[in-house]
């Protein structure tokens, strides 16, 4: 068991820090070698590659080895610090952004939130006309879209400057809307009450957005190598535009997974912790009864 766990974790590491450490390490050779001048000049690379080799022939072998094992550990420090940094890539997606930037953050939240009233309100019109025009199928459908563009950009009203933190957001206000309940709170109680397989869905999906935001990470780095070798700054910004849509949609399938969670096993919780009749959801009064006991009112 010990043996198979061993090479698994060695598998994992392998392909998530030391085999893109090494490919970020090959493009900083590149960098270090062509520059913008001859960015595209495969010639030049294999004359200083073939340099560089001709130079090591004549080290010792333990120079050798120690040139190796140098290019190894670059290679897992930078997969190392791609992942440490990963948690201030999310902050940024969520938009909690900080110092200077939270005037942006402001005005990018006013937009979205003037664009989301908008369309709330011809929903909310569209809604009052049907009385009088009953059951059309033409105003219902005219409902059905005004809805979907809605929540193209947020299920709840925009309070975060990006679509990905305007998607957490929403899950947590959908939530507290429907059932009173503090979700941030109130998630580790409910995560113990949840079956294996929801456990593993949920973490399947949570991991989707950590490799989207790790991508993100790899791509801000070769952007730093793009201001000296133009051919990498290309491949940031293709690695940027999929880490963003992959981004997005991880987070859209991770709210709704937990969205559905809290709908489907709420009562489970309910009847754990003895806080009255499960058919008496959505009551707000167990809901804030939920919130007492995971704050130990605090």
């Amino acid at each position: 068991m010990l043996d198979g766990l061993g090479a698994k974790l060695a598998e994992k590491w392998l392909s998530t820090v030391a085999a893109p450490g090494l490919f970020f390490v090959g493009a900083a050779v590149s960098t270090v070698a062509l520059g913008h001048d001859s960015a595209l000049d495969w010639r030049a690379l294999r004359r200083q590659v073939r340099h560089w080799a001709t130079a090591m022939s004549g080290w010792s072998t333990v120079g050798q080895l120690t040139a190796v094992a140098l290019a190894v550990l670059a290679a897992v420090a930078v997969g190392t610090l791609v992942r440490a940094c990963a948690t201030g890539a999310e902050r940024i997606w969520a938009g909690d952004w900080p110092g200077p930037a939270r005037l942006l953050a402001r005005r990018l939240t006013t937009h979205r939130t003037s664009r989301w009233r908008r369309i709330d309100a011809a929903i909310r019109t569209c809604r009052s006309e049907a009385p009088a025009r009953g059951r059309s199928p033409a105003l219902w459908q005219e409902i059905d879209e005004h809805t979907a563009r809605r929540d193209r950009i947020a299920k709840a009203e925009p309070s975060r400057p990006t679509h990905i933190g305007d998607q957490f957001a929403a899950l947590d206000a959908r939530v507290r809307h429907q059932y009173g309940i503090d979700l941030a709170c109130c998630w580790s109680q409910l995560w113990l009450v949840l079956p294996d397989d929801v456990r593993t869905e949920l973490r399947a999906s949570r991991a989707r957005f950590d490799a989207a935001l790790t991508l993100f990470m790899w791509a801000a780095c070769y952007a730093v190598l793009g201001c000296f070798w133009w051919p990498a700054a290309v491949g940031a910004a293709v690695a940027m535009a999929v880490s963003w849509r992959r981004g997005r949609r991880a987070a859209e399938l991770h709210a709704e997974l937990a969205e559905a969670a809290v709908d489907v096993h709420l009562r489970r919780l309910v009847d754990e912790l003895g806080l009255g009749p499960i058919d008496a959801l959505p009551d707000p009064r167990i809901g804030r009864a939920i919130n007492r006991i995971a704050r130990k009112a605090a």
